[in-house]
């Protein structure tokens, strides 16, 4: 009787291990799934990452993703790709089993192909004023942080490298790492500033300048980029009188077509600043939907709605903040600082700019 309980238990535990054994984890198209196993429609009371959570190299915190059931599947996608030479490690707790089933996949392989590029550079006109204050650089692909010293430069007209041009310890990378915000030193830009008086400002009205990228500067999979770039440009005339909606030039559309609103700014602007600074308002005062370009070195917005305009009274939302490049904000000149008291609460100062559809 012993002998056949003993045999019995046996059997129950090689089938419970077997059970247990046949769920496994599977990598497919950067999404993690639980294969073997019927989950449930909704997530048991301590949320899905109780039952599976996926781990980035020795890390002890799981990444973070989104969780879903598909055709009886539990399904766990990184919010971000899998990053090449990453050794990640999937735990799966299966609901009334003890021994997690645990596997470890290898990220991407990663490329040695060199496939970075500079895209684009703003300002993009060939001359920039003395008290330029932004440059905005845009990658063809996610670069790596932390390598900015050495691999960027501004040489005068004999390839000399211009020193202290650009504001010390600064490396501004959008959430992607594709694109590079550069500001020349303030305190060379402003004046009576004592580096000012000293130094005088990073660019000279009348002199040609080169920047130069680095063909070595690496992307994110460590591969210096196809070639290096160059922008050649000349120092223009320093920019101190700020911009005024007043003085802009708008070409109002004809109703019952989508041409585009179009506003002259009579000056270039921020480039990284134009698609979110500006809005169109109708009649009603909601806002219109539409795409925005970008024409003229920065000096020219379009606005093409979504919809046919109709007849009536619009306005033009300007957000005091828009800059000219020089710094200079909607009737604030960049030489002057206003500090005002912090609040919790941030608001956002806006100035209409009225235009009639006929």
């Amino acid at each position: 009787m012993t002998r056949r309980f003993v045999a019995l238990a046996v059997i129950l535990v090689l089938g419970m291990t077997a059970r247990a054994q046949s769920v496994s984890i599977q990598l497919d198209n950067n999404a993690f799934k639980v294969v073997g196993w019927q989950a449930p429609s909704a997530p048991p009371s301590g949320g899905w990452p109780s039952v599976l959570a996926v781990y980035a190299g020795p890390g002890t915190l799981p990444i973070i993703g989104r969780y879903a059931v598909e055709n009886g599947m539990l399904v766990f996608r990184p919010q971000y790709p899998l990053a090449a030479g990453v050794r990640y490690r999937a735990v799966f707790h299966q609901p009334g089993q003890t021994q997690p089933v645990e596997q470890i996949f290898d990220g991407p392989r990663q490329s040695t192909t060199p496939v970075a590029r500079v895209e684009r550079v703003y300002p993009s006109a060939d001359v920039l004023p003395s008290n330029q204050l932004r440059l905005y650089i845009y990658f063809s692909v996610p670069m790596s942080r932390g390598e900015l010293p050495g691999r960027i430069h501004i040489l005068d007209k004999d390839g000399q490298e211009v020193r202290a041009v650009f504001l010390p310890g600064q490396e501004l990378w959008d959430p992607n790492n594709q694109r590079l915000t550069m500001t020349f030193d303030p305190g060379r830009i402003k004046r009576d500033v004592a580096s000012n008086v000293a130094m005088g400002p990073p660019l000279v009205d009348g002199r040609q300048y080169t920047l130069v990228i680095d063909k070595s500067w690496p992307d994110a999979d460590g591969n210096p980029m196809v070639a290096s770039f160059r922008k050649p440009f000349r120092g223009g005339p320093a920019i101190r009188v700020p911009p005024s909606p007043k003085e802009w030039r708008i070409t109002s559309p004809a109703s019952g077509t989508s041409t585009p609103l179009v506003v002259d700014f009579g000056r270039s602007m921020n480039y990284a600043l134009l698609p979110r600074m500006l809005k169109v308002t109708g009649p009603r005062g909601s806002t219109v939907a539409g795409t925005i370009a970008v024409a003229r070195n920065e000096s020219e917005w379009r606005f093409t709605p979504g919809a046919a305009w109709t007849a009536g009274a619009y306005q033009l939302i300007v957000d005091k903040d828009l800059e000219d490049l020089a710094g200079n904000k909607i009737d604030q000149p960049f030489d002057i600082d206003v500090f005002q008291q912090v609040t919790e609460r941030i608001t956002t100062t806006t100035v209409p700019v009225p235009f009639t559809v006929r």
